[in-house]
């Protein structure tokens, strides 16, 4: 006996419908019994920030040599409180003035803090 049109049809049905339940069970599975993971990710967008402020950069300068006259070393926190600028712009200047070697300033890690000193 061969099988008809439509009782092939019915055949296909039913082998598409068992694998489809078998399908959806196994990602049903792995959905509840999956370990929970969260993943963050942060990322600061590279941007320039115009700084607006009523000290010159060369006014900001003198302020933090005057201050390590006075004072053993100099952090970012206390520089940004003194000129008025975000931390980041704070570290940022602190970092150019280090880098330029005309002026005397020096970059030392203390602890778990980077601080800036007068160079011998």
């Amino acid at each position: 006996m061969r099988p008809t049109r439509r009782q092939k049809i019915a055949m296909m049905a039913i082998v598409v419908i068992v694998l489809s339940c078998g399908t959806a069970n196994a990602q049903r599975w792995h959905q509840y019994h999956r370990p929970y993971r969260v993943v963050t990710v942060v990322s600061r967008p590279a941007v320039a920030v115009h700084v607006s402020n009523r000290f010159t950069q060369k006014e900001r300068f003198r302020m933090a040599m005057a201050y390590l006259k006075n004072h053993e070393y100099l952090t970012v926190k206390k520089y940004a409180k003194m000129t008025e600028l975000s931390k980041a712009a704070a570290k940022a200047e602190l970092d150019a003035f280090v880098a330029d070697k005309e002026r005397p300033l020096e970059a030392v890690i203390r602890g778990k803090k980077k601080v800036y000193i007068l160079r011998k």
